[in-house]
């Protein structure tokens, strides 16, 4: 009698087990759509502020100045991880990703802050002798992620005006198609100067370039502050499709 006791709880947990995995895809698939989505819209809104630059950079070409690098550069990295596990090979494609760039870098630097998204992405790091500066959690939902992209923002000011750091890099895994994702590096601060240059030579869609009111200075600080916003954010929605993604692939393997 014990023994069909233990073989019917062993059937029920396997059942419950069964139910989590089941509701785990369903979720990670309706997040995976939201997450398309939110992309488009990002890549609209990035379509303004390409517009924005490029009214200010035809008033003031003269900018574009080749910058003046350092030999031994300060460098700032963010790497966004997940906050749970069961997410498959994702914290450790991200990490890899981040320590491969990392060896094979063509430049000295003098310092390295490392910044993490993400409990496991920290433990990944630390893992192989990475002692990260900062950790922020990643938010449990999209309702929360404007309070840790605001976080982020104010890392990377302190990074810029206080620790002097030369060069912003995030690292993140960015999906492809379908639940394949890959990991993604992206320059930060400073803005590309290549890129700054192709909008200067953009053609404008209208005649006349728009008027506006604030001073040409503040104008500028408002959108590098918007670039730098809609990059994290952009950061974040990427990276939680691709954890989805990661996710949804555990979970078909666990029904298996």
């Amino acid at each position: 009698m014990q023994m069909l006791e233990a073989i019917k709880r062993k059937i029920e947990s396997a059942q419950d087990l069964y139910s989590v995995v089941k509701t785990m895809k369903a979720l990670a698939a309706v997040n995976i759509h939201y997450h398309a989505r939110a992309v488009e819209a990002i890549t609209e809104y990035h379509q303004s502020i390409e517009m924005g630059f490029q009214a200010l950079l035809k008033e003031k070409p003269e900018i574009l100045k080749k910058p003046i690098l350092r030999n031994e550069r300060r460098m700032g990295i963010i790497v966004f991880g997940s906050q749970r596990g069961m997410a498959g090979k994702f914290n450790v494609m991200v990490a890899n990703s981040f320590m491969e760039w990392e060896r094979a870098k063509a430049f000295d630097y003098s310092q390295l802050k490392i910044a993490v998204i993400g409990e496991r992405a920290e433990e990944q790091l630390k893992e192989v002798g990475y002692q990260p500066a900062a950790r922020i959690d990643f938010p449990e939902s999209r309702y929360n992620l404007n309070s840790a992209i605001q976080e982020l923002l104010v890392l990377v000011e302190l990074w810029r005006f206080r620790e002097k750091i030369d060069d912003i890099y995030l690292f993140y895994n960015k999906l492809k198609r379908g639940v394949i994702f890959e990991p993604f590096q992206f320059h930060l601060f400073p803005l590309e100067q290549e890129w700054l240059r192709e909008l200067a030579l953009r053609k404008w869609p209208s005649r006349n370039l728009p008027l506006y009111t604030l001073s040409w200075d503040q104008l500028l600080s408002s959108f590098i502050h918007q670039f730098f916003y809609i990059s994290i954010y952009r950061a974040f929605i990427e990276s939680m499709a691709s954890e989805n993604a990661s996710r949804l692939t555990a979970m078909q393997k666990a029904e298996e």
